[in-house]
């Protein structure tokens, strides 16, 4: 629905079509399979408590927004040091709680609960036309 809705019974009825509707992930989402194994992986290793494997699939400088501000890990080992900062029991919850089909993704990337982790494909080169693997880019611990 793209138009533009104007007046409260012309308003109404959208919202009563996007209520009644199950959540679905956009299209190129689904057939990504890049986005699918990303996420079986990341849930793989949040419920073997593999900190490892978790922060192998993160992308470097990560961003992570907590209560007081936003702090960027240039790189794993400062990563490593504050894993259960970055990665609360909220956030690893939410992870292992989302489903395929009900991710949301928009043009800055795939998005994991509501907001708690996001993901995307990163660049490999410098207009980004080659699309490398899947890699957490942003993770927002102080939601909930």
């Amino acid at each position: 629905m793209r138009q533009c809705w104007t007046g409260l019974r012309r308003l109404a009825l959208p919202l009563v079509l996007v209520v009644g509707m199950a959540a679905t992930a956009p299209d190129w989402v689904l057939k990504d399979n890049g986005y699918r194994s990303f996420l079986r992986d990341l849930q793989t290793a949040v419920r073997s408590n593999n900190s490892r494997v978790v922060l192998d699939l993160a992308s470097f400088p990560l961003r992570v927004n907590r209560r007081g501000g936003s702090h960027p890990y240039r790189n794993r080992a400062e990563a490593e040091k504050d894993y259960n900062r970055i990665f609360t029991p909220n956030v690893r919850r939410v992870i292992l709680a989302q489903k395929f089909d009900d991710l949301f993704g928009r043009d800055q990337g795939v998005m994991i609960g509501n907001g708690e982790v996001w993901f995307d494909h990163i660049c490999l080169d410098r207009p980004c036309r080659t699309k490398g693997p899947v890699r957490i880019i942003a993770v927002n611990s102080q939601t909930r």
